[in-house]
């Protein structure tokens, strides 16, 4: 049947095309498609389906909630919290329901650990919720205050008991994830049952036949551009297997519906997905979904609401990130069951009072908007536990919003709020709050009040001390207080005793007290960019500390009491003034990353070889002139960083770290390769760029794993026949060396994507090879600043070439087949002699990013490409074709009017006719001499139509010329020179 099936939809794909109900269809104007009578056709076809109708009510799904991502800049829905023993009892109860269906997968049970709840009120993870186990982050966080703010759905009051958990939940964001309760109504599981069978006929007007051509994978969602909606298995699984029965059984059905929308509703009863559609409004079908529950419309063109949007009274989620909406319709208001809204990155500058009306709503996402007061319809949303109102324009919050009081998190981020709103002091249940990114000064003394408050961030803002006040909020964890003016850290910090992060980096601090050590939970510390000239003395009280962050700081020496914190895992030390490391650091047995870039090291800490868990080391920009023996136990290092220092040869000792992935040693005074490099079997990344290298080091070429090879600031002259090893190479470096000509061998290098011969200081190139189009996975070429003249016509052949970067040269003219790169994104070819660019530019539909400028372009002329906007060029490229179509038939009358009877053989043979067809012309009596000669004219045009018009009248001149008519010659260069003048 199924194959009956797929015939049928392909015989009649060009009936829906007709309806008007294709893909391009849905943004089609009424004067295009009739809406009324496709869904007359689609009720036509339902009424003689009863069948479908009874089978389909058997196949609904039991559960009511589904789990939903909802975050481009941060939205997500959490997932109700279901055990494995109650999904497998709902998959056995599909079974019962669905005989039919004997491929119902069992995996459903097997939920995954990582199904949980994302949320934050920007980069550095302000959104915490509570949870039991504590996931360990050994990711530093960097924090951006207008960066994301990823968000998930938190309890309900009843739902958040004071927790006495010695375990802090995992960050919402890179630091871990967050698992939220919450229980299932099988009261209203039913009612939406029943409410599904209602509107059954609906639904099978958009029947999804087409998930017979989809994995399972493709039903779950996503309400943005980057992340998946988890969806329960059961609900997938047995509504794709329904609706493949009912596209089976009804094949009619799917004619009347566009296909276009078949692929994207693939949960017609609960979900429809549309994003990044180039959708201008909402297509009018979506609208007679009565049961929808989910709606997703991110990033689209959508500038407005269709009233119509009120019909959808079942919908829980509504996502429109990222379109051009500047207002909400009234209707809106009539979403009574409505839990989420997202209508971030949009243009809206005020909220409709009947937003107070949605008396479900708990997640609402505005950020990256124009709103420049607090919007008066939120205080009456006394249900609402997350709001996001980052990147606006608010200056200050209204008294009224005390109301709020089941507000579990706010984000603030990068507005204009000069004080500290008191009033958010008096939000009882607030637990996350980010207000970064501001102009704020000082804390009030009521911050005290926020006594539920687990994270608070206040980085990029202007703080100037901090209230001892700050330091009563006994349940703080996280505390972010980047880049501010602060110099003193309270000896009351020791009262946080539950603080498991505590970030301070980019301020004015000289020294941190000395009680942060009673801080005994502490996890993360990060104090890098201030005046520190060294740590406490008791640090080692901090038992559980696994990163620590003292970058850009005034220390001169690391303090041994360090290895007495055995949990530690990061540590980074880089930009100080640090001599030597202390060896006991080897009792850190941890520590999987160590940064010690930019200090005064002379010598290899001995120390750090003991570290058998460490996989990265920086040691760049100190003085180490020698790779000692020991290095080789670091047996699981696989990155590795010893550039800018004095090292004069590749040791032997560092061909041991086999499991080594990145090696950088550029920037050193290295001229040789030792033959023990081919032991380096897993060596992905080799930076050797600025040594002393006069010649490519043959050695090399037995990395079979090499991917990416910088050999580019030394004095190389030639490249051996043995490159061609490198069967994995995809990005090379040759740049500023002292090739005599390009290296033809590199043109075997099949796998490249990356080619750089950029020659600013080195010896130019003046010629490419033909074989360059033997380079087909080719997609970045730099060969910026040589001496070419021309670029080879195989250019043409690197169909995946993105970008072309040859500016700097001598190149005169560019070849037609250029216009072949359709994948070609950006072209640089400033500072060349081009004179004209080639006709067919507007094949380039790719091409975003074009520079032209300093050459003497006459076609088209300066200003024209002064822009950089390549529909203008195109433009003017089509008119100046065109143009020059005119002149050369202006030409051809002139030409066909001048050449005497005696000149006409000689003139047809320069014009490259054999004798038959010039003496066929002249035996030709019906026509006079004129005629004859423009009929040759016209069919040579014909025979080179590869040339543009312009080039036709240089090659006709010659022609010409050759003839010794230079009376006529004269006057074709005459009208050339005129039109050329003639600016249009």
């Amino acid at each position: 049947m199924s194959e009956n099936l797929s015939t049928s939809r392909k015989e009649k794909n060009e009936d829906e095309v007709a309806a008007g109900l294709n893909t391009e269809g849905l943004n089609k104007s009424p004067q295009e498609v009739s809406e009324s009578d496709a869904r007359k056709d689609s009720l036509q076809s339902i009424e003689n389906l009863d069948v479908a109708g009874k089978s389909s009510t058997r196949s609904l799904e039991k559960k009511d909630e589904l789990i939903v991502g909802l975050n481009t800049e941060g939205l997500n829905e959490i997932p109700h919290e279901v055990t494995e023993a109650d999904a497998s009892k709902d998959i056995l109860q599909s079974f019962e329901s669905f005989q039919i269906i004997e491929g119902l997968s069992t995996s459903m049970s097997n939920e995954k650990e990582d199904d949980v709840n994302i949320a934050d009120c920007s980069d550095d993870g302000m959104m915490e919720l509570p949870q039991e186990v504590f996931e360990t982050d050994t990711k530093r966080d960097k924090i951006q205050s207008a960066e994301n703010f990823e968000i998930a759905e938190v309890f309900s009051t009843t739902v958040l008991p004071e927790k006495k958990s010695d375990e802090f939940p995992a960050d919402l964001n890179a630091e871990g994830m967050m698992e939220i309760s919450q229980k299932i109504s099988e009261r209203d599981v039913e009612k939406d049952t029943l409410h599904s069978l209602e509107n059954l006929e609906v639904f099978q007007k958009l029947s999804t036949s087409v998930l017979q051509e989809t994995g399972d994978d493709e039903i779950t969602t996503d309400l943005n551009a980057e992340e998946l909606n988890q969806i329960p298995q059961e609900v997938v699984e047995g509504d794709a297997k329904r609706d493949q029965l009912q596209s089976e059984e009804n094949p009619e059905i799917a004619e009347k519906v566009s296909t276009h929308i078949l692929h994207e509703v693939k949960h017609g009863e609960f979900m429809v997905k549309l994003n990044a559609k180039g959708l201008r409004e909402i297509p009018q079908v979506v609208f007679e979904i009565q049961t929808l529950k989910y709606l997703h419309l991110n990033n689209n063109e959508i500038k407005t609401l269709h009233k119509n949007l009120g019909n959808l009274t079942n919908l829980e989620i509504l996502s429109i990130e990222g379109n051009g909406l500047i207002e909400l319709p009234p209707e809106i208001s009539l979403l009574h069951k409505l839990r989420v809204l997202n209508i971030s990155h949009n243009q809206i500058s005020c909220l409709p009072k009947e937003l107070s009306k949605l008396v479900n709503i708990k997640q609402l996402f505005v950020s990256h908007n124009n709103i420049e007061e607090f919007p008066a319809a939120l205080e009456g949303l006394e249900t609402l536990e997350i709001l996001d109102l980052a990147i606006n324009n608010l200056k200050t919050l209204p008294e009224n919003m005390v109301s709020m009081k089941n507000l579990n998190v706010l984000n603030l981020d990068s507005n204009q709020i000069l004080i500290f709103p008191k009033v958010l002091c008096y939000l009882p249940n607030l637990i996350k709050l980010s207000i970064s990114g501001n102009l704020i000064q000082s804390l009030p003394k009521d911050i005290k009040e926020l006594r539920r408050l687990q994270a608070l961030s206040m980085n990029h803002n202007k703080l100037i001390f901090l209230p001892v006040q700050l330091f009563q909020l006994a349940k703080l964890q996280k505390l972010r207080l980047d880049d501010n003016k602060l110099e003193v850290l309270s000896d009351k910090v020791e009262n946080l005793q539950k603080l498991r992060v505590l970030s301070l980096a980019n301020n004015l601090f000289r020294n941190i007290s000395e009680n942060l050590c009673n801080c005994t939970m502490l996890e993360r510390l990060i104090l890098h960019g201030n005046q520190l000239t060294q740590l406490p003395n008791r640090m080692h009280r901090l038992k559980h500390l696994r990163e620590l962050c003292i970058s850009r700081n005034q220390m001169d020496n690391l303090d041994e009491q360090i290895s007495r914190i055995k949990d530690l895992s990061i540590i980074e030390v880089s930009g100080n003034a640090l001599t030597c490391i202390p060896v006991e650091i080897k009792n850190c047995m941890q520590i999987i990353k160590v940064d010690l870039s930019y200090n005064k090291l002379s010598q290899f800490p001995v120390g750090l070889c003991a570290l058998v868990a460490l996989k990265i080391l920086n040691l760049s920009g100190n003085y180490i002139s020698e790779i000692i023996t020991e290095i080789s136990f670091i047996e699981n290092l696989e990155h590795l960083e010893l550039s800018r220092n004095k090292l004069s040869s590749f040791s032997e000792h560092l061909c041991r770290l086999t499991k080594l992935i990145y090696l950088d040693l550029s920037e050193n005074e290295i001229n040789s390769i030792p033959k023990e490099v081919s032991n380096m079997k897993y060596l992905q990344v080799l930076l050797l760029y600025h040594n002393k290298f006069v010649s490519f080091p043959r050695e090399l070429c037995a990395l079979n794993s090499l991917q990416t090879l910088d050999l580019s600031e030394n004095q190389i002259q030639c490249i051996p026949s043995d490159i061609c090893n490198l069967q994995v190479i995809k990005d090379l470096n040759l740049s500023n060396s002292q090739l005599v000509s390009f290296p033809s061998e590199i043109c075997h290098l099949s796998s490249l994507e990356k080619l750089k011969l950029c020659q600013i200081n080195g010896l130019k190139l003046t010629k490419l090879p033909e074989e360059l189009s033997k380079l087909t996975c080719l997609r970045e070429l730099d060969i910026s600043h040589n001496a070419l003249k021309d670029i080879p016509e195989g250019i043409g052949e690197l169909k995946h070439l993105v970008s072309l970067t040859a500016n700097n040269n001598y190149i005169s003219q560019l070849p037609k087949s250029v216009t072949s790169l359709s994948d070609l994104q950006q072209l640089n070819l400033s500072g060349n002699q081009l004179i004209c660019l080639p006709s067919g530019l507007q094949h380039l539909q790719s091409l975003k990013d074009i520079n032209f400028d300093g050459n003497p372009l006459i076609r088209p002329p300066e200003e024209v490409c002064k822009g950089k906007q390549l529909y203008t060029i195109v433009c003017y490229l089509e008119s100046a074709d065109e143009r020059d179509g005119e002149i050369l038939q202006k030409i051809f009358k002139i030409i066909s009017g001048n050449v005497s009877f005696e000149n006409f053989e000689f003139f047809c043979q320069k014009l490259q006719f054999n004798n038959a067809e010039i003496k066929s012309l002249e035996n030709n009596r019906s026509l006079v001499l004129e005629e004859k000669i423009l009929q040759a004219l016209e069919s040579w045009k014909s025979e080179n139509q590869a040339l543009t018009p312009a080039e036709m009248i240089d090659q006709l001149i010659r022609v010409l010329t050759m003839t010794g008519m230079h009376y006529l010659t004269n006057k074709v260069k005459a009208l050339k020179l005129y039109t050329q003048s003639v600016k249009f």
